[in-house]
């Protein structure tokens, strides 16, 4: 009897090692990759999709998103006049950008008794931005993948408990792939927005993250440390997991630091990059550089947006065993780049050597 209670957890504990060895180690079985085949959003389907804290209107003196493109594109060669833009640019955005940096781009401001509001964007979508009491904050909007707003907004587009907004419901016309980006076209156009401020706002567990934000990147919204490791969601550099120091997912956060150090996004609280790996060297991860998040394969499908492109733009693959038991090779990929990663263990230290294979 006592043998069988000795021989459960050793059973358990080689169960568990085999499906990580299965998860995080290459094996010569490769799948083939999905390809799904393009289809044209249908306009029922993008009018459905709009959230219920949105509504919407048409207005005849709202651009079009052909006249806006059209635009963009005729100043976008001559050079004068973008860095005129450029430079109203940064003069406008000034107070913006000294508080949420290189987080997002900028569309609009608005300045009263002592508030500053912003709309941004970023990989994941439109927010408002708000600085109170020399405290910035954002608030994602939680508007449909297919919401697109024009560069001209209101001037005064937070009112009461409402924000106004304006664009356009769009869709991809085209099967498109890299390097080029979709083509776009109106489905609904001419729109003005309005957003029930309260719901943006909304805030459940207190975590600086609103609720619209943690259901988009499944944080618990109830919760101001998903995964239970004693760090607020709004500060973890990887808060869908509890990091773990190990041989392997130190590796794992020393790839993510060697793509991202350069950056400055160490105290970003508001730009993460995504990965999708059921990998849990690679779940456990603890980077420096960036804020991580990691999803479960199987969440690929629903997760990635073509029409949000940089939304998770990277991908680093399973661990490769060579005839030396210290050196390892790992294969990446980050938009426009390919190629594989030369992993030397010695003396308790990574040493890492990047070579690309494929310049898009």
């Amino acid at each position: 009897m006592k043998f069988i209670y000795i021989l459960i957890p050793l059973v358990l504990f080689s169960c568990k090692q085999y499906e990580i060895d299965r998860n995080c180690f290459e094996s010569g079985n490769k799948k083939e990759p999905q390809y799904k085949e393009f289809e044209l959003d249908q306009p029922e389907t993008i009018i459905k999709s709009n959230p219920k804290h949105v509504k919407f209107s048409v207005d005849a003196n709202v651009k079009s998103f052909e006249e806006e493109q059209d635009e963009i594109n005729s100043n976008f060669l001559d050079e004068k006049e973008r860095k005129k833009r450029m430079d109203e640019y940064d003069l406008k955005f000034s107070e913006l950008n000294k508080n949420f940096g290189g987080q997002f781009y900028y569309k609009n401001i608005q300045k009263e008794n002592g508030l500053i509001y912003g709309i941004g964007k970023n990989q994941f979508g439109y927010w408002l931005l708000e600085i109170k009491n020399n405290i910035p904050n954002a608030y994602y909007l939680g508007l449909s993948k297919f919401t697109h707003l024009n560069e001209k907004q209101p001037e005064i587009f937070v009112s009461g408990n409402k924000i106004i907004l304006s664009g356009s419901f769009v869709r991809i016309s085209e099967n498109w792939g890299y390097p080029e980006s979709p083509s776009k076209e109106a489905v609904k156009d001419r729109l003005v927005f309005e957003i029930d401020l309260k719901e943006v706002l909304k805030d459940s567990d207190k975590d600086r993250f609103n609720d619209l934000f943690e259901k988009l990147i499944l944080l618990n919204p109830d919760s101001s440390d998903t995964d239970k490791d004693g760090i607020s969601d709004f500060t973890d550099k990887n808060p869908l997991y509890k990091s773990e120091k190990s041989k392997f997912s130190d590796l794992y956060s020393q790839i993510v630091d060697m793509d991202y150090e350069q950056f400055h996004f160490s105290e970003s609280h508001y730009f993460f990059t995504g990965y999708f790996s059921d990998c849990d060297y690679f779940q456990k991860m603890n980077p420096e550089s960036i804020k991580v998040l990691i999803y479960p394969e199987k969440e690929q499908s629903h997760l990635e947006s073509d029409y949000r492109l940089g939304m998770f733009p990277d991908y680093v693959g399973k661990i490769k065993k060579t005839d030396d038991k210290e050196r390892f090779l790992i294969n990446y990929g980050s938009g426009l780049e390919r190629g594989f990663i030369e992993a030397v263990f010695k003396s308790g230290k990574w040493t890492l050597k990047k070579t690309q294979t494929i310049v898009i």
